[in-house]
């Protein structure tokens, strides 16, 4: 837990500590870091965008509710925004330079100095352009400078009690559509439908990517695709009410990040 305690010196000596706050693993070890040693002064800042779950949004709020820290949130429509509408291979940096905006615009009306989000060592290495427009726009990194892997922070919320310690990965919404294809209202909630479907039925890793001609490209843990087949027309039958014209399954299984393989050949 050395990293951990190197941490939370370095959080104490920023006196005052936005955190942005998303309710999944890393943001909310970096939220109760932050509450144990600020307390009052370190307040966790949640973006509410359609492109987020609503469910993420209600276990943002029981999460904070649970740590004990202040929790503010901030509406963002993104649908409305040229990013989200064309869909760039640049989109998450694109994404991340507005939210980082309005966030450093929000602490620097409340009193903050400091702005602190959950990226980690792990994300180093994968294609994160949020990394790079965050880093730019002056956001801290506890994690990454500190090296603390996606692995460890996993192992710490262990062992501090957190629920969140053996949570799956989650991404925005945005995440679930191919580079070149735009997302609306109407697809980014289908998506959102499918997956807690999924989800209901017992599915724990489980990504619904929305392709052309209302394809629903299903991706589940490899360990979870014998009871997929199994509960196979049922799920096509609820994903076609949903208003998929197409539900097919990636025989390779879920894979964070996938998407990213489509960014060669795709204008900026």
């Amino acid at each position: 837990m050395d990293k951990l305690q190197r941490i939370s010196e370095a959080i104490k000596s920023k006196k005052k500590l936005v955190v942005m706050f998303s309710g999944g693993v890393d943001s909310t070890l970096l939220a109760k870091l932050a509450r144990e040693v600020l307390e009052k002064n370190a307040v966790a800042l949640t973006i509410d965008s359609p492109v987020i779950p609503r469910k993420e949004i209600e276990e943002a709020k029981n999460l904070a509710n649970l740590i004990g820290i202040r929790h503010e949130f901030i509406e963002l429509n993104e649908l409305k925004s040229r990013h989200l509408i064309e869909n760039p291979p640049d989109r998450c940096y694109l994404c991340r330079k507005l939210r980082d905006n309005i966030v450093k615009n929000w602490a620097r009306e409340n009193g903050f100095d400091v702005i602190a989000d959950g990226l980690n060592f792990s994300d180093l290495q994968d294609y994160r352009p949020g990394v790079k427009a965050s880093t730019e726009d002056g956001i801290w990194h506890p994690f990454i400078d500190f090296e603390v892997t996606k692995e460890e922070i996993r192992e710490y919320s262990r062992k501090l009690g957190l629920p969140t310690w053996d949570k799956p990965a989650m991404a925005c919404l945005c995440s679930r559509f191919p580079y070149g294809f735009g997302l609306n209202e109407e697809r980014v909630r289908m998506v959102e439908k499918a997956e807690n479907f999924l989800r209901e039925l017992g599915f724990r890793e489980v990504r619904v990517r929305f392709f052309p001609y209302k394809t629903a490209v299903v991706e589940v843990g490899r360990d979870e695709m014998e009871l997929l087949m199994g509960k196979r027309t049922d799920i096509v039958l609820a994903l076609q009410k949903i208003g998929f014209s197409f539900v097919t399954l990636d025989l390779e299984g879920f894979a964070s990040g996938k998407l990213n393989r489509t960014r060669e050949g795709v204008s900026k």
